[in-house]
């Protein structure tokens, strides 16, 4: 029988696999922060609460994994004879699971067993610098030699990138000193944070707007709102998650 605390344990291992502790899932899939926090999962009765099917299914989107897939993740991880930890039908044996899942590009790619604790270097750049010509392709991926390499505490991997925060101007969203990690690819939703790339243009950071088209609202100045008028060179890049 699956029981709450089993929805959980499932949830934060896939979380993990992919880099995001509690906190940063529930950012990345436009929640509040302590929406997935362990002290919210207990009610007073000192017994598990379900997460709610909006909640579920909308982390599930951030970690690209089905719901049928979670579900069978789930049942085989409960009974005896089931699905091993890390693998589903059909999955090779020895295949970490976030090798065959479509991860989200650059989150989660490696062994699942301590994979977030691991991290690597990644392409990295201070945010002052995203403005340069020559720094992504026409997919919106990181590219060329003008980039630096930064040591992640996550597992994440190309087209994936770290930003220095190099400016106090968009505090207190994004404090100096701070890396974001961001994922292109990955498409924005009304109140994710997001980086705005337009080649030879400054950089601009903030808050994705929804409506009949989707603007930003820029963290160093919330009264003005950038209309996002498609073009090419032009990316909207997602914010997954914020590390000192």
């Amino acid at each position: 029988m699956i029981a709450p605390e089993g929805v959980w344990a499932t949830l934060d291992r896939l979380a993990l696999e992919r880099g995001f502790t509690p906190s940063a899932l529930a950012r990345a899939a436009g929640l509040d922060a302590t929406t997935f926090n362990p002290s919210r999962r207990v009610g007073a009765g000192g017994a598990f609460r379900w997460p709610s099917v909006n909640s579920l299914l909308r982390a599930l989107e951030v970690l690209n994994v089905p719901l049928a897939v979670f579900a069978a993740y789930l049942e085989g991880g409960e009974g005896a004879g089931g699905i091993a930890p890390g693998v589903l039908p059909g999955m090779p044996k020895g295949m970490p699971m976030g090798a065959t899942l479509n991860t989200p590009s650059g989150i989660g790619s490696g062994h699942p067993q301590g994979a977030a604790q691991m991290g690597r270097p990644v392409r990295s750049l201070p945010f002052s610098q995203l403005g340069q010509s020559g720094l992504f392709d026409r997919q919106g991926h990181p590219t060329g030699p003008a980039w630096d390499e930064q040591d992640c505490p996550f597992n994440i991997a190309a087209p994936a990138y770290m930003v220095r925060i190099d400016t106090a101007h968009m505090e207190p969203v994004l404090r100096e000193g701070a890396s974001a990690v961001v994922v292109p690819g990955l498409a924005p939703r009304a109140q994710d944070r997001a980086v705005l790339l337009r080649a030879g243009d400054e950089p601009c950071a903030g808050f994705v707007r929804g409506g009949e088209s989707l603007s930003i609202e820029p963290f160093a100045a919330p009264w003005r709102v950038i209309s996002l008028a498609p073009g090419r060179d032009v990316w909207l890049h997602r914010i997954v998650m914020v590390t000192l």
